[in-house]
């Protein structure tokens, strides 16, 4: 499907507004929703407050390096962190800023019942505690999943570029009406649905 780049906010918001009950939404996070980076924060946090020898630079290193790589090592330090969602949230907060334009508009789909889905290559727990931070907590979740305690195994496929995609696919689910990104690991998703549109950066991430 054909892509639209950098369109106005009144575009993007005109294209929400008119989506029916039942259709669907999906969005990437970091620099689409919001300002900042929550797999990336999510590393430092875990290297502040949990892990002091955690590596924090050399992980921020190979996401430069091996982007796919680096957002499976950011699932895999939250693996098991569940519990200390609260924590996570405290140190993420200040780092969020949201696009308020467009979270009010997807928060109008959701009450009026289209269904908004974040598909971000974040781990699925920060993504949902950034959900949770700017007010939608009535999407649903589509990221990187570590289940069970052993390390190095993934839900596959994971949710970054084609795979964005393919995990979509894996669920079952038609094509979203309308998808939202900002980065070349977006374009996948946007073109897999009826219009997508490419926004601009609001976090210089990918």
């Amino acid at each position: 499907m054909k892509i639209i780049r950098e369109p106005e906010p009144a575009v993007v918001d005109a294209a929400l507004e008119a989506l029916r009950p039942g259709q669907r939404v999906a969005t990437d996070a970091d620099g689409t929703l919001w300002a900042g980076d929550v797999g990336d924060d999510s590393v430092r946090w875990v290297g502040a407050e949990l892990e002091p020898t955690y590596d924090v630079a050399a992980y921020l290193r190979r996401m430069e390096t091996d982007y796919e790589g680096g957002c499976r090592e950011a699932a895999e330090a939250l693996r098991g962190r569940a519990p200390l969602r609260a924590a996570l949230a405290r140190f993420l907060a200040p780092r969020l800023r949201p696009r308020d334009h467009l979270v009010s508009a997807l928060r109008a789909c959701i009450e009026r019942g289209v269904e908004v889905w974040i598909v971000s290559a974040s781990p699925r727990l920060a993504a949902e505690v950034g959900a949770d931070l700017v007010g939608l907590q009535g999407a649903r979740v589509l990221a990187i999943e570590t289940p069970g305690t052993a390390p190095g195994v993934f839900t596959e496929p994971v949710t970054v570029g084609e795979g964005k995609v393919a995990a979509w696919r894996s669920l079952g689910l038609p094509p979203p009406a309308v998808a939202l990104g900002d980065s070349k690991w977006d374009l996948p998703l946007l073109e897999s649905a009826g219009a997508g549109y490419l926004l601009s950066s609001i976090s210089g991430s990918g």
